[in-house]
């Protein structure tokens, strides 16, 4: 196994009063692997709209060796809040944010474990495709969506927030499966298709335009779409539910997706 870490270096993202993002895609498991220390070290990376060697903003170690990229360990360190794209597009290996991360984190994802010992800023896990993303904190908006323009968000792949989601949790999800600990915010699977969203908590007139899917609430639906239909109550996992269809207001044929709510 081998271990790649990467301490932000205090005040590397200060630039006058603004502390600038730095855009770390290309630092994942499966394009790292194979790379010897200076070959990462000289790895550019954008930071606002210049690019900087890594060397420049993280202080780099490296130890054990790795036969594939699936061997490969990589963890950041420091005040991780303005540093984004952790794990875009990683289709391999395990990351480990050692605190809050910013933006985009786990996005586009296809293989590979991601944890965030922490929060994650808006657009994690967005149109995923498999792997697993682990954020012990709270996730912001748009958690496992598509971004604007497309309409196909999360595929394949397992989400664990442990606190609360912010607004639009899997929308255009088509599959995978996200659970949050806490709360969603408004329209978690807002035009959802398919895959499953389990809401230990309360959550915002879920469902709206959904076609396919699952929707568990363990909570409290505030404001219940009514456009969504009651079918019956079912006992799942020893647990009462009331169990919904929906969402009629795109028509009887469209009206595929499986809401339950805990009586």
């Amino acid at each position: 196994m081998q271990e790649i870490r990467f301490k932000l270096k205090e005040g590397a993202l200060k630039s006058g009063a603004a502390e600038v993002p730095v855009d770390v895609s290309p630092l994942t498991p499966d394009k790292l692997f194979g790379k010897s220390e200076s070959e990462v070290k000289a790895t550019k990376l954008w930071w606002g709209n210049r690019q900087e060697e890594v060397q420049r903003l993280f202080e780099v170690s490296i130890s054990g060796e790795a036969s594939k990229a699936e061997e490969v360990r990589v963890v950041f360190e420091g005040d991780l809040r303005k540093v984004k794209r952790i794990g875009y597009e990683m289709s391999a290996g395990e990351i480990l944010a050692e605190g809050s991360v910013g933006m985009h984190c786990g996005a586009r994802m296809s293989g590979g474990s991601i944890t965030v010992r922490g929060d994650a800023d808006c657009w994690a896990g967005c149109e995923m495709h498999g792997g697993t993303l682990v954020i012990e904190g709270n996730a912001g908006d748009n958690l496992c969506a598509c971004y604007r323009g497309e309409t196909t968000g999360m595929t394949a792949g397992k989400v664990v927030v442990n606190g609360n989601a912010g607004e639009c949790v899997g929308q255009y999800m088509a599959g995978g499966e996200i659970k949050i600990g806490g709360n969603a915010d408004i329209l978690a699977g807002l035009d959802m298709k398919g895959g499953k969203i389990v809401i230990e908590g309360d959550a915002v007139m879920v469902g709206a335009n959904m076609t396919g899917g699952e929707i568990v609430v363990k909570g409290k639906v505030i404001d219940m779409m009514p456009t969504f239909k009651f079918i019956e109550e079912v006992t799942v996992d020893g647990e009462r539910f009331k169990k919904y269809m929906g969402d009629f207001a795109l028509g009887e044929k469209k009206a595929k997706g499986t809401l339950l709510v805990k009586s």
